[in-house]
This record gives C-alpha cells, structure tokens and sequence, in this order.
C-alpha cells in the first residue's frame, strides 16, 4: 500500500493538486470532492468550448460507466475556472492603505484562487529577482502594483519552493523591479512580510541593511513604522552573538526617529540570554563561551543605552537578570544605570536585587545598595518589611475588652458560675475575653463534651473570644477526646501567651525529648502543629531536635522526606548543623576529633544532607563551604575533597542554555551565576588545593607503590601523588570554574622551592621531612606537573632555567626568618651522616645551609 501511495504521489498530477491544496486559504476538509471527481470537472470545464455536452456525457460514461452524471452529481463548494484562458484582466485593483485587512477588498478572490491552482502561472508570476521582460507580471500593471494580496501569493510560493532565495527575489522584485511600493504595517499580512524580510537580512546580512533603509524611508515619507521592527532587527542580532552589528543598527534606527530610548527594554532577552554562541577559531569550553557571550552582550546593552539618553528601563532590566539568575550582571546593570539616572520607582523593584546582594555579595556591596535604598523616597517601612522575614499574623479583636485577670478570678470564685459571670460581664459592656478567662472556664468543665458547651454559650451570648493559639488547640483536642493531653494542656504551668512563642516551644520540646518526658514532649509538639500548620519549619524543628541529641541518623531521615516533599532547610538549620556537629578548630589548625564522629565523619554527614537539600533551595554560605573543604584538605581526606569539589562546581557553576528554576519570586536561584562559586574557590583556595595535594610523604623505597600513585579518576593516567591538585584544578577548569593560572603557578613553584631549591630550611617540619625523603628529581616533578594541567606550566623554563625555576625571588626578610629555623638533633645528624657516606646532596645542603646562617646570624642564638 505504501509503495503504490508513494508512486501515485509522484505523477505530475498528483504534485499540482498537493500545490493546490498547500497554496489555498480552504482547508482540504472544506473541499468535500476527491481526486478523480477534481479532475474531470477540470477535463469538462477544459473542454466546454470545443466539445458538445452529449460528446462529454458519452466521454464520461466510458471513463465512469457506475458513476452518476454531471448534472446528477452533489455542486462543488469552490469555484472552478478554466485556467488555461483566464486572463489578467479580471484582477482588481485594492486601494494601498496602512490599515489592518479586514477582507472588504476589491480583488477577485475567484482570480487569485485560480492563479493558486497553476504551479506554472505563479513561478511566472513570482519570477521577480531581475528587470528583464518588465510588463509581462501582473505586479508590473500599476492597478497590481500594491495588491498585497497577490505579492503574498507570490512570497509564498516562493518561499515554499526556493527558501531564501525566493525571499530575495520577492524582495528584489519589490524595491528593484518596482518601485514606489510601501509595505503595510498593520496586521497579520504587514507582519508576514516583515518578519520574512528580516529573517532574510538576519540570514543574509547584505539586505539586512537594505530592509532598514525601506523601512526608514517609510516611516520618513508615510510617518508610519512596522511596530515590531526594533526588537526584530537588533534583537535578532542579539540573539545570535552579533553585538557590533547590533549596536550599529540600534544607532542607526535611534537617529531616524524609528526607535525611542525606551524600546531598549525589548531587546533584554536576546541581549543577556542569547539562543546561540558565537563560532570561535580556538577551542573552549562551552561555559566559558556561554559566560563570555554573556559579557559581550552586556558590554553591548550598555553602548545602546549610552546612545539612548532618556530611558526608563531599570524595572524591566534588573527583573529580567534575576529571573535568568544573573544576579552579578544585575548588579552591575544596577550601578551603571542610576549612573545614567534610571532608578527604581518603587522598593520592590530592587528588593530582590538587595536579598542577592545580602547573599552572595560582600558587606561593602551590601550597604552601598542599602543606603541608597534608603536615599530614595522609598518607604523605609516597606524597605524593612521586604527584608524582614514574613511573621504570623494576630488576629484583630473589636470591641471594649477589660483586664484579662479580672474575668479570670470572677471565673475562680465559687459562688460564681458562668451564667452570671456572662451577664455581669454584658451589664459592663465588655465584649471580648482574653485566654486566662477561657482557661478558668475550661478548668471548671467536666469532659471534652462541657467545654464546647461552655465556648459556645459564651460565642451565643454575643462576648467574642479572643483568637489565640490557646484557643484554637483547646477546641481542637476538645472535638479530638484527647482527653489526656488537652488535661495537660489545662494544667500546664505555662501562661497562654507563651503558647504562641515558637522559639520557646521548640526549646521545651527538645528538652523535654531529652528527659524521655513524653507527656510534656506531646504538648509541646501539638502546641508547635498549631502554631505551624503544613508549614515546612516542622521539618526544621524536628531535624534541630534530633541533632542536638546526637541522633545523625534520625536526622538524616527527616533530611530525606524534606527532600522527598520538596521543602527545603531553613538557614538557621544549616547554622544548628554547623555549631553541634562540627567541632570547633583553631586557627591553622586542623580539627580534632568529635565527641560522636572522628573530624571526617563530621564533615562528610554535613556534606551528606547539604547535597540533598541545597538542590532543593536552601542558602549554604560561601564561608561554611570554605571551612569544609578547609578541614577536608587539611586531613588529608583526598577523596572526599575531591567529590566536594565536583559537586559544588556542578551545582553552582552556570549551565548553558538551561534557564534556572527559582525557588521562589522573591529569591535567586542558589548562586547560579557563578557568584558563590568565585567566593568559595578564590585564588587562595586554589593555591591551597596545590598545596594541599603536596601533603603525602613518599620515601624512596616505596616509590612504586599504589599508595603513592595518583590514576586520574577520569582519564586513568598515572601521575606522582604530589599533582594531584593540580589534576583537580584542570579537571574544575573544564567543569566551568574560573581557575587563576598565575595563582596556581605561583603555588606549584611554591612547593617546588621546598623540595628542590637553593637549601632554605622550612620553618614546618613536615616541610622538612617532605625536603628529605623526596625520591624525584626536579625533571620528574615537572614533566608530571606538564602532563596533569595538560600544557606546559612554566614554558618550558624546566629546560632553559632549572635553577631560577626551583628558587623563586624571595625578600630579605625572608631569608632572615629562614635562618633562624633551628633543626632538630636528629635532621642534624641526618644530614652529617648522608654526608660522610659521600651523598652530593647532602653535603650541599649542609654547605647551603651554614652559608645562609653565616650571612644572617640569629640574634640570641648560638650557632648549632
């Protein structure tokens, strides 16, 4: 069946009714005819002038013998023609207009559905792209000169068949063939036609320029513009790395009057989140490209508002950065804008700017933007309620309300039941009570069932109880028969405004849950329900409880259902995880083991549950991720060092073409612009992980061994265990992360001079022993250090300059300071001993070594 279609497809027929059936503004299910009865209508129309109806029915009748006659047949619901004698004349003339079509046109919709019926006809017609054989096209006649009904047949035909390059000959056949013709600009056939002529000049850049001139010469001569051209001509260019051209063209249409300075607004997407990166030569990342392509239309933007005095575009501008997570661009967008005078109009419009600020920026940053919040005639309350954390809302009480203690002991007193003391309190006019009267009352009911009793004749009698916490759990443990726990309630030593301090609560409760005081443990954990109803801060208090009890693995499972349900770790969490969990550590110093876990333990559970709940929108500082790679790299746990970093670079770098998900309106994604990650990994971090990757000791005899040979994770290369930093680097440089070469450098020619330069004794012993023991030659270490970071890192100066390579230019201080480290007895002797034996080394080390003593002596030390 395939094939058969397929062949029937093929006929030269069959490609003129599919051409029909495309170019037609009659959908095919309209049509209610099929091929064969098509066909001989056309055949019968053909042929009316020349064959006698008697000759056509008898023709029929052979062709069809079951098939009804002509006559007999259903009326076909579009006109037929013949084709073949149809002449110009029939089309007409609509008159030229700016306006919308609204379909009362002159034109003979019979003559144009008849020149969509021959393939032939229209590429005659549509052959515009020269001057030649000029008269012979309907556009030529004046009368069709400005039918843009017919000029869009055309373009869509010559569009379907030839692309492009039937874009160009329309375009060609419009402003070179004949000329004097002015596109419309209003309505969805003026929008066709403009966006097929840019996207032709976007494509093509030499119409492009063309296709602006015509529009400048519309809008000069008519006054009137095509809407949409600026954001389709520059932000095209935009949206496809061209910034120059972008630029220029903005200029040009800004100085004919077409654009307006506040149309660069329209034009934000394409700038700072463009659909392609521009082609390079040389081979790179694609993060660094997608950053780099960032900055170029950013440079870009600002050129445009430069040329463009007058703009208020600070609102849409800044929103959009933010929304796209650019909150570094934003706040450089930020600063140059209020330079050119475009600031915010209202507080919320750079309150998002200040929380990311707040964040990821620094103090300096921070307070420059708050204080000139406050310079504005904002309203400085609505600055502090935007920063300040949403609160719980307290319910507004109307009416005369008394001291709350007095209906308490009318309630207590004996005699008193609380028919009177209802109508003692409506002959006061008092119509609101206060929770220490509704406690009273409660305390003299009997059950759960004389409570709702009581709330209800004093709701009846017209007194309003005050909304409270104490009141809402007393109703709902009433209607619950939880008769045991709305009796502690009843009892509890606590006043009833308390109930309503959630801090104070959660201290009760996981003192409470330490004491195994269940009783009390469940009251305060229906006190904390009530307070916080399906809100994500339950999960909060419960992961604090089990932390500060020690019990990790609890916590652990609450860290997984917050994960599961999509919630989020409150920044205070992360802060109580931080203070119980990690041991505190000096400075330089690295930790000592906890009381629960040993120091690795400590760090890599905190790592565990921030890798389940940052994903989820919980802010983790740069400075906590600096103190766990810190305590990481200072105990030597390469591994996890090694996976921390990965994850943070893929967590937080940037990724492209994919558009961040906000947690919420009002917050950034977690530093997805790469803010964070620039302050976690600084140049001293890096220098650090250089220095961090030189830490094993590797003794000459087990030089062979797998301990002391570092197989790249990715690549599977061997290399010396000392480059394993710089493995990791050139491994996060790749991932997106901006590393410091000069830094890094700066750090390997570090450790360099502790293990090979001009004997210079280490104030760190590890330094010395490292000195000592070291089993490699300067060559090796380099052409180790080459091979990791995969281009050579010091060019090639292992080969011209050995020595200065492994002696970096150090002060005079410096060497001061290094001549007065004393050596131990037994690195002395060490030393004298390797040196009898003949060892070279040695003995250049001792000679180095009393040199340098002997030209900067210590003072108040005698001479080892």
């Amino acid at each position: 069946m395939r094939p058969a279609l397929l062949r029937l497809l093929k006929r030269p027929s069959a490609v003129s009714i599919l051409d029909a059936l495309a170019a037609t503004s009659i959908g095919i299910e309209q049509f209610g005819v099929d091929y064969t009865r098509l066909r001989c209508q056309s055949r019968c129309v053909r042929h009316s002038s020349t064959t006698s109806d008697t000759g056509d029915r008898s023709v029929e009748r052979k062709l069809w013998p079951r098939r009804r006659t002509a006559e007999d047949k259903r009326p076909l619901n579009f006109p037929i023609h013949d084709i073949e004698t149809q002449t110009a004349t029939d089309m007409t003339i609509p008159p030229h207009s700016h306006e919308p079509d609204t379909g009362n046109t002159t034109i003979n919709k019979a003559s144009l559905s008849t020149l969509r019926l021959n393939p032939d006809r229209l590429e005659f017609e549509s052959n515009l792209g020269h001057t030649h054989d000029f008269g012979t096209r309907l556009v030529d006649q004046p009368q069709h000169s400005a039918n843009f009904e017919l000029w869009e047949e055309l373009l869509r035909h010559r569009q379907r068949h030839y692309g492009d390059q039937g874009t160009q000959d329309i375009w060609e056949g419009l402003t070179v063939r004949i000329q004097g013709v002015y596109l419309p600009v209003i309505g969805d056939r003026a929008d066709f036609f403009w966006k097929s002529f840019v996207e032709l000049g976007l494509r093509r850049e030499i119409y492009l320029a063309d296709v602006v001139q015509y529009a400048i010469d519309l809008h000069q001569n008519e006054g009137v513009s095509w809407p949409r051209l600026y954001e389709s001509v520059v932000g095209g260019l935009l949206d496809r790395g061209k910034t120059r051209q972008a630029t220029a063209l903005h200029r040009w249409l800004q100085k004919s009057g077409i654009a307006q300075p506040n149309h660069l607004s329209r034009v934000i997407n394409p700038a700072f989140h463009p659909a392609c990166i521009p082609v390079s030569s040389e081979p790179v990342n694609l993060v660094a490209a997608q950053r780099r392509t960032i900055t170029l239309g950013l440079k870009a933007f600002k050129e445009m508002c430069r040329t463009a005095p007058g703009h208020r575009i600070y609102a849409p501008v800044i929103s959009a950065l933010m929304q796209h997570g650019y909150g570094e661009h934003a706040l450089r967008m930020h600063n140059f804008l209020i330079k050119h005078d475009d600031h915010p109009r209202a507080v919320e419009e750079i309150l998002d700017l200040l929380e990311y600020v707040k964040r990821y920026g620094s103090a300096d940053e921070y307070n420059a933007i708050r204080d000139y919040a406050k310079s504005r005639d904002f309203d400085n309350v609505g600055l502090e309620a935007g920063m300040a954390d949403k609160g719980g809302h307290k319910a507004k009480v109307t009416g005369k309300r008394y001291n709350d203690d007095i209906g308490a002991k009318l309630i207590s007193t004996p005699p008193f039941n609380l028919e009177w003391v209802i109508g003692a309190l409506k002959i006061l006019g008092v119509s609101a009570i206060g929770p220490r009267t509704l406690r009273e009352v409660t305390l003299r009911a009997n059950g759960s069932k004389d409570i709702l009793d009581r709330i209800d004749m004093i709701r009846k009698s017209g007194i309003v109880i005050e909304d409270s916490v104490f009141l809402r759990l007393v109703e709902k443990l009433a209607r619950q028969n939880r008769d045991i726990l709305l009796s502690d309630l009843l009892h509890s030593d606590q006043h009833p405004d308390v109930l309503a301090d959630a801090k104070l609560q959660e201290t009760f409760l996981i003192s409470h849950y330490m004491t195994q005081d269940w009783r009390q443990y469940n009251l305060a954990q229906a006190v904390l329900t009530e307070l916080l109803p399906d809100s994500p801060g339950l999960w909060d208090i419960q992961f604090r409880k089990h932390i500060a009890v020690g019990e990790y693995d609890a916590a652990s499972r609450v860290v997984d259902e917050v994960a599961i349900h999509g919630q989020k770790l409150s920044e205070e969490s992360v802060d109580f995880l931080a203070e119980k969990v990690l041991t505190a550590r000096q400075v330089t110093k690295a930790p000592s083991p906890g009381k629960h876990l040993s120091a690795k333990e400590e760090v890599m559970f905190v790592f565990r549950v921030l890798q389940r709940v940052v994903p989820a929108g919980s802010y983790v500082s740069a400075a906590f991720w600096v103190e766990l790679l810190k305590r990481l790299g200072m105990n030597d746990d390469w591994d996890d060092l090694y996976e921390m970093c990965h994850w943070l670079v893929q967590q937080y770098s940037f990724t492209p073409g994919a558009k961040p998900s906000l947690i919420s309106s009002k917050l950034q994604p977690s530093g997805r612009d790469g803010r964070i990650l620039s302050q976690i990994f600084t140049e001293r971090m890096q220098a650090a992980i250089v220095t961090w990757g030189f830490r094993p000791r590797i003794q000459e005899h087990l030089v062979g061994n797998d301990k002391h040979v570092y197989k790249c994770p990715k690549t599977g290369n061997n290399y010396i265990l000392w480059v394993r930093g710089i493995v990791l680097l050139r491994e996060l440089r790749d991932a997106g992360l901006q590393v410091n070469a000069s830094w890094v450098r700066k750090a390997t020619r570090h450790r360099l001079a502790v293990l090979f330069s001009t004997y210079t004794p280490s104030a760190k012993p590890v330094n010395r022993t490292l000195r000592r023991l070291c089993p490699f030659t300067l060559q090796e270490v380099v052409t180790n250090l080459n091979c990791a970071w995969g281009e050579p890192m010091f060019n090639e100066m292992e080969q011209t300059q050995p020595r200065w390579l492994a002696n970096p230019s150090r002060t005079e201080s410096s060497r001061r300071r290094a001549s007065g480290v004393v050596l131990s007895r037994s690195e002395i002797a060490e030393l004298r001993e390797k040196a009898r034996e003949g060892d070279s080394r040695a003995l250049r080390q001792m000679r180095e070594w009393r040199d340098l003593r002997d030209r900067f002596p210590p003072k108040g030390r005698p001479d080892s």
